[in-house]
């Protein structure tokens, strides 16, 4: 069975005025908004897609006994 960790996030700054919300675990762009204030509650909802974590060989695996 697969294990994942609690995903951490970064922000980014954009020259339009919008601030990105963007996943360390997935790197997926959570969401794009113009107030910085409204991303954690985005944050709390993201959950990382496993077949891309698998894709970036995030994914752990547990061994089988």
């Amino acid at each position: 069975m697969p294990t994942v960790t609690k995903p951490k996030f970064t922000h980014k700054h954009n020259k339009d005025g919008t601030h990105d919300s963007v996943c360390f675990a997935c790197l997926a762009t959570v969401v794009s908004l113009r107030d910085e204030e409204d991303l954690p509650r985005h944050e709390a909802a993201h959950i990382c897609d496993p077949i891309r974590l698998y894709q970036l060989g995030r994914l752990e695996r547990r061994k089988q006994l």
